[in-house]
């Protein structure tokens, strides 16, 4: 799993006191919560977590000193603990569609799915428009092999975010991954109408594309987009790879050579062994024709 993105500290941070709950407590506890979430934005993890911590033991009602304990685990890829602080965040108040959201991440991280699924769907129901929220459990969906459902999640995140390109590409690749190649090619077009031009974001939608134009045997259209893909990030492992190993499909064996050799001599020590054994391979039988 990826690292889980937290929300930046300070935005659900700062406490504005209410007539109904302005007692010592409260306001000595925001004032640790305050310094501990400082702390955090400082990286200064152990002090942040040893402020929240006095926060909520002056005040045990505080959920938001909970849920910023909770992200500051999660920066310190504590995932059991920041579970159990966002469980308490959540036990004091229940009607924060965040809390929910932000333990769904902690439990995907701890391969919970089951349990995952039920936070995301608490998150949505409390609040529909939280489109990353969608997003997240339909991974989770793919997770528990239900992809029927994740397709519908997929969707519904693009409904509600209709500029999450996270969710095109998702989508896109998804409904490749089940053969329904018309409707994956749809869905990244659709992408790439609302991508900001020349990001990272668009130079991936157009390989993916170009991989579903590609199964399609549509090459010209593949090639096409996995220039695009080049043109916007001209090291882009995934494209060097389908470009030359499309132009190798069409017998263009002169093109093939350039970008395959181009793979070969970025691809790292992370590149996926079969990809590489693959690209070399097809090297080795071009140079012998």
């Amino acid at each position: 799993m990826k690292r889980a993105s937290t929300a930046l500290f300070g935005m659900l941070c700062m406490t504005l006191l209410t007539a109904g709950n302005c007692s010592r407590a409260r306001v000595e506890s925001v004032n640790q919560m305050n310094e501990g979430v400082s702390y955090a934005q400082s990286k200064r993890y152990v002090d942040a977590v040893q402020s929240l911590e006095r926060a909520t033991a002056i005040d045990p009602t505080n959920d938001q000193a909970f849920y910023n304990l909770a992200l500051v685990h999660i920066e310190m890829r504590s995932f059991e603990r920041a579970k159990q602080d966002l469980q308490q965040a959540i036990t004091i108040n229940g009607e924060v569609a965040g809390y929910y959201e932000k333990l769904g991440t902690v439990l995907m991280q701890l391969e919970d799915w089951n349990g995952a699924k039920e936070a995301f769907e608490k998150a949505i129901e409390i609040d529909p428009q939280l489109f990353k929220a969608y997003f997240k459990l339909a991974q989770v969906l793919e997770q528990l092999e239900d992809p029927q459902n994740a397709l519908r999640r997929y969707t519904e995140s693009i409904e509600h975010g209709p500029r999450f390109l996270e969710a095109y590409s998702a989508l896109g690749r998804l409904y490749a991954d089940l053969g329904y190649l018309d409707e994956a090619a749809q869905v990244l077009n659709s992408g790439l109408e609302v991508a900001m031009p020349g990001t990272e974001e668009e130079a991936s939608l157009h390989h993916l594309l170009g991989t579903v134009y590609q199964q399609q045997r549509n090459f010209d259209e593949a090639i096409r987009h996995f220039r695009a893909a080049l043109e916007i990030v001209p090291g882009m492992r995934d494209a060097l790879f389908s470009l030359g190993w499309t132009y190798a499909l069409v017998d263009n064996d002169e093109e093939a050579r350039r970008y395959l050799k181009k793979f070969v001599d970025v691809a790292g020590a992370d590149a996926p062994p079969h990809y590489l054994k693959a690209a070399q391979d097809k090297l080795g039988e071009l140079s012998v024709n």
